[in-house]
C-alpha cells in the first residue's frame, strides 16, 4: 500500500470510518506483530502489546495532526506497550522469585533460546542498534520514521545504523 493510500485511510478513520480503520489494521497488523516479537521475544506478550497499541490508536487517532506521521506514531505506540508489558512481567517474575526461587529459574531458562545466523548476530547487538536494524531492514521504516519511533534525531539514527552495520560485519568476519 502506498503512502498516499495510507494517508487517505487515516483521514477517513479519523472521521469515523470503520472500514478505513479495518484496512489500516489489516495492512499493519503483521509487521507490528513481528516488530513487537523482536522487541520482547515472547509471542503472547507481543500480541498483547500490539492489541493494546491498536486500542490506544483507535481511542486517540483523532488527535493525530500529521497523517504522514501515522506509521511512526503506531510503531512508537507498540514500542512503548512492549516496554510497559516487559516491565510488568519483570516485576511479576521478581515477586514470583521471592515466593519460589526454583520456579523463577525455570522460567528464565525456558525463555533463553539458541539462535543461529543473523538472528544470533542481531541478538548480540546492543538493544538500540538492534531496534534500529530491525526497523530499517525488516519493517522498512525510513530514517526519519525511526527517529520519530525512538525519539531521537535522524542523524543519531544514521550513526547508530552505521555502527550496527559495522558490528554485524565484524561478527560475520570472525
Amino acid at each position: 500500500m502506498k503512502q498516499a493510500e495510507i494517508d487517505l485511510l487515516v483521514i477517513a478513520a479519523q472521521q469515523g470510518s470503520k472500514a478505513a480503520f479495518g484496512a489500516i489494521y489489516a495492512h499493519f497488523q503483521v509487521p507490528l506483530q513481528r516488530f513487537a516479537y523482536r522487541l520482547c521475544g515472547d509471542r503472547a506478550l507481543a500480541q498483547d502489546a500490539v492489541q493494546d497499541a491498536w486500542l490506544r490508536t483507535a481511542k486517540h487517532l483523532r488527535r493525530l495532526d500529521d497523517v504522514r506521521a501515522f506509521r511512526s506514531w503506531l510503531y512508537r505506540s507498540v514500542r512503548w506497550q512492549c516496554w510497559d508489558l516487559l516491565k510488568q512481567r519483570k516485576r511479576e517474575v521478581a515477586m514470583a522469585a521471592q515466593d519460589s526461587p526454583e520456579a523463577a529459574g525455570e522460567d528464565m531458562a525456558g525463555a533463553i533460546e539458541a539462535s543461529a545466523g543473523i538472528a544470533a548476530a542481531l541478538a548480540k547487538l546492543p538493544e538500540v542498534e538492534r531496534q534500529i536494524v530491525q526497523l530499517f531492514y525488516m519493517d522498512e521504516l525510513s530514517v526519519a520514521e525511526i527517529g520519530s519511533v525512538l525519539s531521537v534525531p535522524a542523524g543519531t539514527v544514521k550513526s547508530r545504523l552505521h555502527r550496527a552495520r559495522a558490528m554485524l560485519k565484524q561478527k560475520f568476519e570472525q
